[in-house]
């Protein structure tokens, strides 16, 4: 994996660790995302059968039916399309002296944090995770430039590990390399 990273790499730096998001955790929660937004338009479809005294027209509600079917289909094939795409190109890793994020749909992109300027970790293990038993969760870094945002309970980062592995032994590993660098 550390192959991905050689074109971001600068001079006398070196890669710690790199990372692969857990599979089974990210499929699992992208299929529960599609089922809640399945769920969404079956009561959507659900308030538009009328009330007892009203007219109901049948060829209506299956159209309807038929359209919100058809499109629920066609999201869940682009989520899976764009899913598999982003699965395929996301990697993490640390390295002697940064973060690095590397994902992208079509093109790749790098996103990358100093640890020098790292001011925030933050470790989130959800439900899911817990349901799972895969021992997962997700890593979020700030920085004064780049804060950790939290919006209703939820933080969110752009520089963030997500899915992976064991992830309080992994901030205990870039922590102790975030104290050297400062």
């Amino acid at each position: 994996m550390e192959e991905k990273f050689q074109d971001v790499l600068e001079k006398g730096e070196k890669i710690i660790k790199t990372y692969k998001p857990d599979k089974v955790k990210y499929w699992v929660g992208l299929i529960l995302g599609a089922a809640v937004c399945m769920l969404f338009v079956f009561l959507t479809l659900m308030g538009a059968i009328p009330e007892e005294d009203a007219v109901f027209d049948p060829d209506l509600f299956c159209l309807l039916l038929i359209i919100s079917i058809a499109a629920y289909v066609f999201g869940l094939l682009l989520s899976v399309l764009f899913g598999a795409l982003y699965y395929k190109n996301r990697f993490y890793a640390y390295t002697n002296k940064r973060i690095i994020v590397r994902g992208g749909i079509i093109g790749i992109d790098y996103s990358s944090l100093e640890l020098k300027h790292l001011s925030a970790t933050i470790v989130s293990v959800t439900v899911l995770d817990k349901i799972l038993r895969r021992n997962t969760g997700n890593l979020r870094f700030g920085s004064p430039s780049s804060p950790v945002i939290s919006v209703s309970g939820e933080s969110s980062s752009q520089y963030s590990f997500k899915h992976i592995k064991k992830p309080y032994d992994t901030l205990r590993e870039i922590k102790e390399r975030i104290d050297k660098a400062k």
